[in-house]
């Protein structure tokens, strides 16, 4: 079999890749990251031609990209394609050095961060270019939290920024344990929260109130819906008060009449010359059956 034949039966390896490989879109915060993941995808796979490798990347650029090299993609050069299109990416879409100073300056914060991942990402905006470290130290402290600069002031002088940066993601995590602690409500109250118990007993009072003004409220509601000819309800306190200022009588004389046993003042049973046993015990009697009478 000559090697012109040979070469036909063999399969295409760039082509079964292409069915198998698809890469990430283009991440113009870090282009040399995102030439770094699909040069792996491609040593996996077995990928070494330049035409083959240019065609995945193109495949891969959004519009905005592509049009920043579209006279590479229009007029490709014919030996190292690959080559030329990652070196011009990289050029043209990577932050310029002055924007990445400006940046690492004035505009980067911790936000949601780690203080650990803020380094880094200061790190990568100082790139190639070098900065004092006491001075690169104090930018990185600068983006922590106050409680976390007050802890740090106190650290050795000789500490590396990255020793610092762990330190201070220590710190967050002890923090924001207890703050998640301070702000998680309990199931039920702890017994070792006085104020936890009083508020669940306040709760209970305030409850139990509103149940009693509610059915006040319906029972005044129902009274005051009855017959308008009906009486006002009157106590027996009330009843025996007034009776008792109307009779000339104490009490046991009005109740037993000439057979009470005791008298209290001020009672005209006895006094009265002018009426008789007899009249008394039946003015007595009489008074009591009145008295009943104005009760029913």
């Amino acid at each position: 079999m000559d090697p012109q034949s040979a070469n036909k039966s063999a399969p295409d390896v760039s082509h079964v890749a292409a069915v198998a490989l698809k890469l990430p879109p283009y991440w113009p915060n870090d282009p040399a990251v995102w030439f770094a993941q699909v040069q792996a995808q491609f040593m996996t796979r077995g990928i070494t031609s330049e035409q083959t490798q240019f065609a995945y990347i193109v495949s891969a650029l959004q519009p905005e990209i592509a049009q920043e090299v579209r006279d590479i993609l229009m007029n490709p050069p014919t030996d190292t394609p690959y080559s030329h299109l990652k070196a011009e990416l990289i050029r043209r879409t990577s932050v310029s050095e002055q924007k990445r100073l400006h940046q690492l300056l004035t505009q980067e914060e911790l936000g949601d961060r780690k203080p650990s991942q803020l380094l880094r990402r200061m790190e990568q905006l100082l790139g190639s270019d070098k900065l004092d470290e006491t001075i690169f130290k104090q930018l990185f402290l600068q983006r922590l939290p106050h409680h976390v600069q007050t802890i740090l002031a106190s650290s050795r002088d000789d500490m590396k920024v990255t020793q610092l940066a762990d330190l201070a993601d220590r710190i967050i995590d002890v923090g924001s344990t207890s703050t998640v602690s301070a702000v998680s409500t309990p199931s039920s109250p702890a017994p070792s929260c006085a104020c936890s118990s009083d508020l669940s007993q306040l709760r209970q009072q305030v409850d139990r109130l509103t149940f009693q003004v509610q059915s006040l409220t319906t029972h005044f509601r129902r009274e005051g819906g009855r017959s308008p000819n009906r009486r006002p309800f009157r106590s027996d306190r009330q009843r025996s008060r007034s009776s008792s200022e109307k009779r000339p009588f104490c009490w046991y004389h009005w109740k037993h009449g000439a057979g009470a046993l005791k008298c209290t003042p001020p009672c005209n049973f006895k006094q009265s010359s002018s009426f008789s046993s007899d009249s008394q015990q039946s003015y007595a009697t009489n008074a009591q059956g009145n008295d009943r009478a104005s009760r029913e």
